[in-house]
């Protein structure tokens, strides 16, 4: 017996595209943790403040001096103040937004016991921006964005976890608890439940302010004179750099900027060693120092930490066109050409991401070696003076070096990184996919599991589910004028073997995912509230086919097109189907609308008047999946309907299953007492035909006949079967019949 469509699309989806090696495991389980998911989740959610710091970095620094001459006379010789003040709100309070975002997804995710009332996201987000700021304020009270920007996002960090995580396990304390004012407002009691808790909270992080106070001022004096007690026990300046370069990447993994951070060693060893290099050449002498500030920008930082230049090129080679790594690669180009990754780093995501963990550490390390190598052979002249960190990958090589030779190396260390990220993009995207896919399979199964209105609304889930949804929802909007979304049409025959009629079937091939079921698709539109529209256009689109169909000579067969109860309920629904018949100039008893007998068909005065309107315009009203809902029958008396579909799991079973055949009998001499059409879904076998027919079935829809074809492929169909089947006189008695139902 043939697959049905959800069996089929969950045994092509199930098999693991890919296995995991033991080695990845625990990176694996470390990233699924918690606090790695809320530190990923606040990085991105922290993506708009980060793209306003990033643009307004960009329009102030751009080393193209007719953009800087247009700002100039745009908003005069000032003009560069004012763009800062976005970089300074933006950047300067990074850390601050950073700890808000990290906290919130934090709340979510940690349990919360019932009997401990609700507790509100913002207070726990309010108590974390009190602990991180009682961590960075030095002893003056006073802060600037040396604390509160991206050197912060350390501190940011750590105070977010640990402020989250102790504020809610106390929360959870009983003798902690103040339950008063029961009968005030209801939010009240939950807020009192609160305050000791947070006061702990706060007690604890004022505690570590005063050891970090007592012992070096602050905390960032305390992490540089770490850094100067590193990095000046080391000699020799290729392990200085190697370091560097591996402290900065791991810095960057986390989430927390690298570069600011070590701002303390880039200045007193590499900008010492530029400004060393310039000196020399000013007294005449030849440059020595090779790992100079220039050295990193030109050499090993290729479009930003990790030589990100690489994997966004990896990424456009490697990558499915369409998917949402190359999406995110798309976003990322304007400002990877001015060497700010920061889109790519949290957007794809690189941080905390453990497909990428190896190349983002190791690329740049080989990259140290190579270039020291090719520097100390003298094959590349030294850098001898700064060159700006935002200039474009070339210009910058040339600034540096003022040589061919300096391009030549940057090319060539790009297209190492180029080729070393290739296999790990290769890797994530397949990882990627098979998580989307199983997301796929679970939204399926939610949607075919429950019912209408007795199941939680699929786009508001806050889970990967609920974010596939809304994915799919704003990808249906934008693929719906495109042939990505389109109509099939599956023939329904008389016994004598003619067309009578065809239903037009929903079909969406999606760039991602491939074919999306039809029952995801409309339930996803229902719980949005977006089925009106989809339902406009498939109505729409199936009555101008049918119009073509009949210039083309097809003459004698109606349109079926499905139709949610949420459409009932629409006020407009009688105007839209008006304007598709006055558009197509077909007539209104050639379009049938199906309405599936097993989804909460409302009572409500509208869905009613609907009804009776449409009704009275001559459109036939058919009842899908008919004997497996809420009242069956019931229908018939309520709803004044044309034809019935038998529900495909009696259609299915009629030969095996005694009842079925039972049901169908009775059903059908009911449908013909009452002069309505009998409809038999998924006929697929000669037997299965002759028994349905036998027991009053009098149109036929299913593989046997006709797979659901497109509209060229249906329209020669029907003019082949019908020019050799004459049609059936019962048939065509039931089918006039129904016209004055």
């Amino acid at each position: 017996m043939r697959q049905s469509l959800r069996q089929r699309l969950v045994g092509k989806l199930s098999p693991d595209s890919f296995s995991r090696p033991a080695s990845s495991r625990l990176a694996l389980a470390l990233a699924d943790h918690r606090w790695f998911v809320a530190i990923r989740k606040g990085f991105l959610l922290l993506l708009p403040v980060v793209m306003m710091g990033v643009l307004s970095l960009i329009a102030s620094e751009l080393p193209f001096q007719p953009w800087q001459d247009f700002m100039e006379t745009l908003l005069g010789e000032t003009w560069r103040d004012h763009i800062e003040l976005v970089s300074r709100a933006s950047f300067g309070f990074v850390s601050v937004c950073l700890v808000a975002s990290i906290s919130h997804t934090l709340n979510g995710l940690i349990p919360q016991r019932d009997e401990f009332g609700e507790n509100n996201p913002i207070t726990t987000v309010l108590v974390a921006l009190v602990c991180y700021l009682l961590i960075v304020m030095p002893g003056n009270g006073l802060l600037g964005p040396e604390q509160t920007g991206a050197r912060g996002t350390f501190l940011a960090v750590f105070s977010a976890i640990a402020a989250t995580e102790l504020f809610l396990f106390l929360r959870r304390r009983r003798r902690l608890q103040i339950a008063w004012l029961s009968d005030a407002d209801p939010q009240l009691p939950d807020t009192l439940r609160a305050i000791l808790p947070a006061f702990v909270t706060v007690s604890v992080f004022l505690v570590l302010h005063e050891l970090l106070t007592h012992f070096s001022g602050t905390a960032d004096s305390l992490f540089d004179a770490a850094l100067f007690n590193l990095f000046g026990s080391i000699e020799n300046d290729l392990m200085r750099a190697l370091l560097y370069c591996l402290l900065s990447q791991i810095l960057w993994f986390f989430g927390m900027h690298g570069t600011n951070m070590l701002t303390f060693v880039e200045q007193t060893w590499f900008q010492a060693a530029t400004d060393a290099n310039a000196q020399a050449m000013l007294l005449g002498n030849a440059p020595y120092e090779i790992v100079t500030k220039p050295f990193f920008d030109t050499c090993v930082v290729l479009g930003g930490a990790g030589a990100t230049t690489g994997l966004l090129i990896a990424l456009f080679l490697g990558s499915a066109r369409g998917s949402n790594m190359r999406n995110v690669g798309k976003l990322a180009l304007l400002p990877a050409l001015f060497n700010i990754n920061e889109v790519l780093l949290f957007g794809l995501p690189v941080v905390l991401n453990p497909v990428f963990l190896l190349p983002f550490l190791c690329i740049p390390l080989l990259l140290t070696l190579l270039s020291y190598f090719v520097l100390s052979a003298g094959w590349v002249p030294l850098s001898t003076h700064a060159v700006s960190w935002m200039t474009p990958l070339g210009i910058n090589a040339w600034l540096a070096t003022g040589s061919w030779t300096g391009l030549a190396l940057q090319a060539f260390n790009l297209a190492i990184s180029v080729l070393l990220y290739l296999p790990f993009v290769r890797l994530a995207e397949a990882r990627q996919r098979a998580a989307s896919n199983a997301s796929l399979r679970q939204l399926i199964a939610s949607l075919e599991d429950t019912l209408g209105s007795y199941r939680q609304r699929i786009v508001n889930r806050q889970d990967a589910i609920g974010r596939l949804a809304r994915q799919l929802l704003a990808d249906i909007d934008r693929d719906i004028d495109t042939d990505r979304v389109r109509l099939v049409y599956q023939p329904k025959l008389d016994r004598a073997g003619r067309v009578t009629g065809v239903e037009a079937l929903l079909r969406w091939r999606h760039n991602s995912y491939g074919s999306i079921p039809p029952n995801v698709l409309i339930g996803i539109a229902e719980d949005a509230g977006g089925v009106g529209e989809l339902g406009r256009w498939t109505l729409a689109t199936a009555c101008q086919q049918l119009a073509e169909w009949k210039a083309a000579g097809i003459e004698g067969v109606s349109m079926a097109v499905n139709l949610s109860p949420l459409q009932l309920a629409d006020p407009a629904l009688l105007q839209h189907v008006q304007q598709s018949l006055r558009d197509s100039g077909i007539q209104p008893a050639e379009l049938e609308l199906e309405i599936t007998e097993n989804r909460n068909v409302g009572n409500d005065p509208q869905s009613n008047a609907s009804i009776a309107a449409l009704n009275e315009m001559g459109v036939h009203l058919a009842m899908d999946d008919f004997g497996m809902g809420y009242s069956s029958l019931l229908y018939m008396r309520r709803f004044r309907i044309s034809a019935i579909k038998l529900d495909g799991s009696l259609t299915r079973e009629v030969e095996q299953n005694a009842s079925c055949r039972d049901i169908i009998s009775q059903v059908s001499q009911l449908c013909q007492n009452m002069g309505v059409r009998v409809v038999a879904e998924y006929v697929e076998t000669e037997s299965q035909s002759q028994l349905l027919q036998q027991l009053g079935c009098t149109e036929l829809q299913g593989y046997l006949y006709s797979p659901p074809l497109e509209a060229a492929a249906c329209q020669e169909f029907i003019r082949q079967r019908n020019a050799s089947a004459p049609a059936h006189p019962v048939n065509a008695e039931i089918f006039h019949a129904t016209e004055n139902v």
